[in-house]
Formats: C-alpha cells, structure tokens, sequence
C-alpha cells in the first residue's frame, strides 16, 4: 500500500529557515503501529525520496497521537533566490507514493 492510503494526512512546513518537516497522522494506533512496524518511514527511504544523506534525516515516532515526524534540511534556504516553496507546505508530495509493506484488513476501509 501507499503511505497516502494509510495515513490521515500528511503536511509538510518549514522548520525554521533552513529546515524542512514533515507530520504524518494516522485515525488510529494500530493503522500507526503497522507503519512503524513495516519500516516503511525509514531514513533511507527518506534520503532517497528527498535526495539527501541518510544521516541528515530525522524520525520521531509519536504514539499518543499517532503520529510521525520527519525532519530534513531544506535543499535551500527559505527566501532565498532560488527558493520554489518559500513555506515548504508543497514538499511533502513525495512522501504520498512510499510503498508500506502491509495489506488492508478486509473490514478496514483506507482513505
């Protein structure tokens, strides 16, 4: 499945001038708990989507609301002059099409 499909929502904004970060919120814990657990939200499969070092990414898992937080540098720094999303509210698209190892329960319904 998609992450798309498994999650609420998934935004993305600036952290700062030079940050960018990404929630991704699930309607419940085990739809969370499954993407945790599948491995899915990885820093490598983070740095590939985003063209960036492994290293440089940040995950933080949250389960009392179900969510995770990605953090990445941004490719550059917010206003500068070749600046494309001056909020980084437009970078999380890539995030929509990351394969998670899991299938749907039949009597689950996804976005």
């Amino acid at each position: 499945m998609k992450l798309d499909d498994l999650a609420s929502f998934i935004k993305s904004a600036n952290a700062g001038a030079s940050l960018l970060t990404f929630d991704i919120g699930f309607d419940d814990a085990e739809r969370f708990r499954k993407v945790i657990d599948s491995g899915a939200v990885s820093a490598m499969a983070v740095a590939k989507l985003y063209r960036i070092k492994p290293e440089d990414v940040r995950i933080y898992a949250y389960a009392p609301s179900s969510t995770i937080k990605i953090t990445i540098p941004r490719p550059v720094i917010s206003g500068g002059i070749e600046e494309r999303d001056f909020d980084g509210v437009q970078q999380f698209v890539p995030l929509l099409d990351l394969d998670v190892p899991v299938e749907a329960d039949r009597n689950e319904s996804v976005n």
